[in-house]
């Protein structure tokens, strides 16, 4: 799992308590299965954690915020052995956080999460 984000254009946002706790939040196991899930469903990820990151409210209600969480679960997504495969695609939640987001497949030499474990 990918432990240090990378903010890019982002750091005014990543280098604060928010920032800390939503990286916390995206990446803590029970939300990255959820972000696979959506994605094995053709899904936006973040549609997977829409409804968990709704409990911080207005404060997730400007673009700019919304594209540093797509950024964040970019990061999470690629760590899990996943790539990029587009944006603009629509969200199928009810929560009204994301109308959009981006989706990923698994990249084609990246083995599942769960292969040789026992």
């Amino acid at each position: 799992m990918a432990t240090n984000y990378e903010p890019g254009r982002f750091s005014d946002m990543a280098n604060t308590p928010f920032g800390d706790e939503l990286w916390k939040l995206l990446t803590a196991r029970d939300n990255v299965v959820r972000m696979e899930t959506a994605t094995e469903l053709d899904h936006p990820a973040v549609d997977g954690v829409a409804r968990t990151l709704d409990r911080f409210g207005a404060r997730l209600r400007d673009d700019r915020t919304r594209q540093f969480i797509g950024h964040m679960v970019r990061q999470v997504m690629e760590a899990q052995g996943y790539e990029f495969v587009g944006s603009n695609y629509k969200s199928r939640t009810r929560s009204g956080l994301f109308t959009k987001g981006s989706r990923y497949q698994r990249a084609a030499s990246a083995a599942p999460a769960s292969a040789g474990r026992q």
